[in-house]
């Protein structure tokens, strides 16, 4: 019995360990293996486009005539600079 308990603590920490590395990521520049800050929550960002919001990791990002813009799909930052260059 005593010897199943050890058993069962070693793989939770274990398990510990392998959450911890993976979640300060290994990226080395503080960003969790998703991409997103550690600790804090994804900012949604609005689609110029179709306003929709989508979360800033997931857009698609174009910068235009020196102003970054965060789309929801390729096809609206295609349109949308399309419309920039008119």
């Amino acid at each position: 019995m005593i010897r199943l308990l050890i058993l069962v603590f070693l793989v939770y920490f274990l398990y510990r360990m392998v959450r911890r590395y993976l979640g300060q990521g290994q990226m080395g520049d503080g960003r969790s293996p998703q991409g997103t800050e550690m600790g804090s929550v994804d900012e949604m960002v609005q689609d110029p486009v179709c306003k929709t919001y989508v979360p800033r990791r997931d857009a698609h990002k174009r910068v235009i005539q020196g102003k970054t813009y965060f789309f929801c799909s390729r096809e609206c930052a295609d349109a949308f600079e399309r419309e920039k260059r008119a």
